[in-house]
């Protein structure tokens, strides 16, 4: 049957049109999603060039410093995620017309001033934006140090006219965030603990008009110390947020003070911590208006597979003068329930103190600071899943 137009009668030509109009309103409003991703070498050469790559947080790297887990759960919404380098990229009218919500990631780039503004009047025209920051996307801060400010940097130029400003990494260790200001879809509409998110504290978003706190700065018992970089000032925790949003015009922005809680299995914290998948997938859908709470997938699609223990081995290594501790913990785990094991480590015994570098005891190699002569006992613990395996390391300070 031929059934184009010029061999219809009215009435079918009628349907014809209608069906045409209504499928071209579905396909122009599908909600697309793009991600910005940098290139950075550890030591902090833009781009890397014949170096490694440092920490790019790719959306098909399945690793644990990838982002496989984090597109997997934007999927599950019903949106669509690419990404695009920033290096490679105009961020143009023709470029951003498509897109529905845009995420800085892990972009280093100095944004023109004309790209600044197209991306301005884009929020402006409904577009949402979400942003986080770290010191490691200028390099690793045992190379750049942690006043490295090329994420942060990049970000601010985008953001601050929207009344949120990156402030610098301050090493300040792992925050669990149960309280919000209001209730939100972000929070299922529960401002006390209905959606708990995890991360390792980096750059909180020094927030002003148009933006709003919707979760301030707070540790609740992971160790999180409540400070910010010297080079930022004090700590103002009625400004300083983990989370803040802003309505602008038609448009929404969201920043967020952390990028570890979106990796897959990486340092510090993870997708699978708390509640940070299902948070995921609400930012996601708030930034693209899309507040619908039949689009939460709590439980992955995937096949979780088998569960078996991790194999754990501890290396330690004094340092000549006695006074820094390198642990390094191999973990190999070759099951196939697509869930990394966690590490944390705990001091047992000591005559003092011990001080973990960047205040994080949740990474296979942490540096520890002894800081008095005598015996020390740390103690590695991993979990995965019902399985809980512990490793004892002991060392002797001779400073």
């Amino acid at each position: 049957m031929d059934l184009s137009p010029f061999n219809m009668n009215t009435h079918n030509k009628l349907q014809f049109l209608i069906i045409t109009f209504f499928t071209s309103i579905v396909i122009t409003s599908a909600q697309n999603v793009v991600y910005v991703y940098g290139d950075v070498s550890a030591d902090g050469d833009v781009p890397s060039g014949n170096k490694p790559a440092f920490h790019q947080m790719r959306l098909n790297d399945t690793g644990r410093y990838g982002m496989s887990q984090f597109k997997a759960a934007i999927e599950e919404t019903g949106l669509t995620i690419t990404e695009v380098y920033d290096a490679e990229t105009e961020f143009n009218n023709t470029f951003l017309k498509n897109i529905d919500v845009l995420i800085l990631a892990s972009n280093q780039k100095t944004f023109s001033k004309e790209e600044a503004s197209n991306i301005k009047s884009w929020v402006a025209n409904g577009g949402g934006l979400v942003a986080w920051s770290d010191s490691a996307f200028g390099g690793h801060y045992k190379h750049v140090g942690l006043d490295n400010t090329a994420g942060r940097d990049s970000n601010n130029l985008i953001t601050e006219p929207f009344g949120m400003y990156f402030l610098t990494d301050n090493g300040g260790g792992n925050y669990l965030i149960k309280d919000y200001t209001e209730d939100h879809f972000i929070n299922n509409y529960n401002k006390n603990g209905g959606v708990i998110f995890r991360g390792e504290g980096v750059s909180f978003v020094r927030t002003s008009a148009p933006a709003k706190v919707l979760a301030k700065a707070q540790s609740n018992g992971l160790g999180g110390k409540l400070k910010v970089n010297k080079i930022d000032g004090e700590i103002n925790l009625e400004t300083d947020a983990t989370l803040a949003i802003a309505h602008f015009k038609e448009g929404r922005i969201l920043g967020l003070f952390d990028r570890n809680m979106f990796w897959n299995a990486g340092d510090g914290t993870q997708l699978s911590h708390s509640n940070n998948r299902e948070f995921t997938q609400r930012i996601m859908l708030w930034a693209a208006r899309k507040e619908n709470n039949d689009l939460i997938k709590k439980e992955s699609t995937q096949n979780k597979g088998t569960n078996l223990p991790p194999v754990v081995s501890v290396k330690h290594q004094l340092s000549k003068n006695g006074k820094t501790l390198h642990l390094t913990a191999e973990i190999i785990d070759d099951d196939s329930d697509n869930i990394y094991p966690e590490i944390t480590w705990e001091m047992k015994k000591g005559p003092e103190i011990a001080i973990f570098e960047n205040n994080n005891p949740n990474t296979k190699t942490p540096v520890i600071t002894l800081p008095k002569k005598g015996t020390y006992v740390f103690r590695a613990i991993v979990t995965d899943g019902e399985f809980k395996i512990s490793e004892t390391v002991k060392t002797e300070s001779n400073q």
